[in-house]
């Protein structure tokens, strides 16, 4: 399942695409559903294939540790660390260095995803996942980051451009996210229009893509707080909103590690959400704005 192909698994297993095949499909006869959608090429998980790699991950951690522990493996222990494309780029890639040299005694192999079924089967040591908040019972291998807020942001240069007197809802608004899918009402321009002209000018299929793209002086993007912090701070873009004028995230950040007797994987989700904090804490709206 993490590998998106029975050839390659096989390739980790030491079996053949055949054995691979077999397998799956007396697991598929156990449960009594469909796994695995077989396409040309590749493969994908069911909603019942999630669900149970997703079930599967602790038990899984728990013998890596397990055996970890019997063996008494030396040498700097491979840590992966799971997490969505845009919040490498736009927030943990400044502080690789330091985690690495925080957690010296491991071999830190980052992770990285675009959709929530790619992340279900990367088989991490620590996955930071983008989650809905409602509904959401942390479990104890769990650790929430800080709540975050929605606002829009554009690049100083936009706003130098700008006529006198214009407005940021007359400045080209970027999407991010493909049409029809489902977001909070926060993400959506006609919140934040309330009924003023603007215009969608370009749609990107992530927010990485629609901040770097505000960046670059291209329109206003829609950012969440931390992955707007450095960039803030840098001047690379500026709020465009008060700090009373914001939204509340209906997603939240959360740590998730698989081994519940992995005491590294537990200390490096509270360096990270430590390390969050501090980032959302330090945003400060102190450059001009378009009034």
């Amino acid at each position: 399942m993490r590998h998106g192909s029975m050839t390659v698994a096989g390739d980790e297993l030491g079996l053949t695409q055949s054995a691979v095949s077999h397998r799956i499909r007396a697991l598929e006869d156990f449960f009594g559903v469909a796994l695995l959608e077989r396409l040309n090429p590749g493969l994908r998980m069911t909603d019942a294939g999630t669900q149970l790699a997703q079930e599967l991950a602790p038990l899984l951690g728990a013998l890596a540790g397990m055996r970890r522990r019997i063996t008494g493996q030396s040498g700097a222990r491979v840590f992966r660390l799971g997490l969505s494309t845009p919040l490498l780029a736009w927030w943990l890639s400044a502080r690789l260095p330091t985690l690495c040299d925080a957690f010296a005694d491991l071999s830190v192999e980052v992770v990285t995803w675009d959709t929530p079924a790619e992340a279900a089967r990367a088989g991490v040591d620590l996955a930071l996942l983008w989650l809905p908040l409602e509904g959401m019972a942390h479990g104890a291998c769990e650790l929430p980051f800080p709540t975050e807020s929605i606002f829009p942001v554009a690049a100083p240069a936009l706003l130098r451009a700008a006529r006198p007197g214009q407005d940021w809802p007359a400045l080209p608004l970027l999407v991010k996210g493909r049409r029809g899918e489902e977001t909070g009402r926060e993400w959506s321009w006609a919140t934040w229009l309330k009924g003023r002209p603007g215009r969608e000018a370009i749609r990107f299929r992530d927010i990485g893509s629609s901040l770097q793209a505000a960046a670059d002086g291209n329109g206003v993007a829609l950012a969440r707080s931390l992955l707007a912090a450095d960039a803030l701070r840098q001047r690379r873009l500026v709020q465009l909103t008060d700090p009373d004028e914001v939204y509340a995230c209906s997603k939240t950040q959360v740590a998730r590690w698989r081994d519940p007797r992995d005491e590294t994987a537990a200390r490096m989700a509270a360096w990270l959400v430590a390390s969050a904090g501090q980032a959302i804490t330090s945003i400060k709206q102190t450059l001009p704005r378009i009034t």
